[in-house]
C-alpha cells in the first residue's frame, strides 16, 4: 500500500474484489474524502462484504457493485487508481480485459495488477522422505495445471506476452513492477499452518490434479499432511515459508 500510495481523497476501483481484504486497505488509506468502488461477479461475496463491513466506518467509503472486469459500469477516466488482483489471468481475452481496466483510469492515474510472482515454498530442498526436488516438482505440476485450467471458456484468446507488455498494449506508459516477499518462520499460527497445508492437500487429494504428479509424490504428500504420521510436515523444525508477490503498474 505504501508503494502504490493513492493520495487522500482519491477515487479507487478494486476490480475483482473477492473477499475485499485489499479493498479495506485501500479505503483506510484514502481517508473520508475518498471512495472505493469494489466490483465482483459473485453476488455471494458482494453480500458477504456488505454485511461484514456494514458497521465499520471504513466501510462507508466502499461501494460494492456486481460487474465483470470485461464490462465495467463506470465512465471513462473515473478512477485515480485501478487495482486488480489475480483476476486478469482468468479472462478469456486478457488484453481486452486490460484495455477495459485502462479505460476507467483517469489521465495521470494508474492501473495496478497483481499477477505472476514467485511460487510459495516452505519445505527444505532435500528431505529423507522425498529426496531432492519435491518443491520443484510441485512448482512444475502447478505450471502445467495452470496452463490447462487458467481459462474457463473454450474460445480463449491467446496472448503470447508477459504482464509488462500487456499493460503497454492496453495503452499505458511508464510500466514498472515490484515484487514483495511474504516470509514467515516457526512458530506458525494456526492460520499460517492451514494456508500451507491447503497447498499440499490439493495436490495430495484432488483427483483432477493426479495426472500432473507422480503417484509416488502424491503418496509422499499424503504422509506429509497426516498429523498421525511420523513424517507430518509440521513435526519438522526447519520449515521456512517464502513467496514473491508481484504487482505491475502502468500510467494512463
Amino acid at each position: 500500500m505504501e508503494w502504490l500510495s493513492p493520495p487522500p481523497g482519491s477515487r479507487v476501483l478494486d476490480a475483482g474484489c473477492g473477499t475485499a481484504g485489499f479493498t479495506e486497505l485501500l479505503a483506510g488509506h484514502i481517508g473520508d474524502e475518498g471512495r472505493v468502488d469494489a466490483a465482483d461477479t459473485s453476488q455471494h461475496l458482494l453480500e458477504y462484504n456488505r454485511t461484514r463491513l456494514a458497521n465499520d466506518p471504513v466501510g462507508l467509503r466502499i461501494h460494492f457493485q456486481e460487474a465483470p472486469i470485461q464490462d465495467l459500469p463506470y465512465e471513462d477516466g473515473a478512477f485515480d487508481l485501478v487495482w486488480c488482483s489475480r483476476a486478469v489471468h482468468h479472462l478469456a481475452d486478457q488484453l481486452t480485459g486490460a484495455r477495459e481496466l485502462a479505460r476507467v483510469v483517469a489521465p495521470g492515474g494508474r492501473l495496478a495488477i497483481r499477477e505472476g510472482g514467485v511460487g510459495a515454498r516452505f519445505m527444505p530442498t532435500t528431505m529423507d522422505i522425498s529426496g531432492t526436488g519435491l518443491n520443484e516438482r510441485l512448482a512444475e505440476a502447478l505450471e502445467k495445471w495452470f496452463a490447462s485450467h487458467v481459462h474457463f471458456e473454450g474460445d480463449a484468446v491467446h496472448y503470447p506476452y508477459g504482464w509488462t507488455q500487456l499493460l503497454r498494449d492496453a495503452g499505458l506508459t511508464d510500466v514498472t513492477a515490484r515484487t514483495f516477499i511474504c516470509e514467515f518462520l516457526p512458530p506458525f499460527s494456526d492460520a499460517q499452518k492451514d494456508f500451507m497445508l491447503g497447498g499440499l492437500t490439493r495436490w495430495a487429494t484432488d483427483e483432477e490434479r493426479e495426472d500432473y504428479m507422480s503417484e509416488t509424490d502424491r503418496n509422499i504428500l499424503k504422509r506429509l499432511i497426516d498429523p498421525d504420521d511420523a513424517e507430518y510436515v509440521f513435526n519438522r523444525p526447519d520449515l521456512h515459508f517464502i513467496e514473491g508477490i508481484t504487482v505491475y503498474v502502468g500510467t494512463k
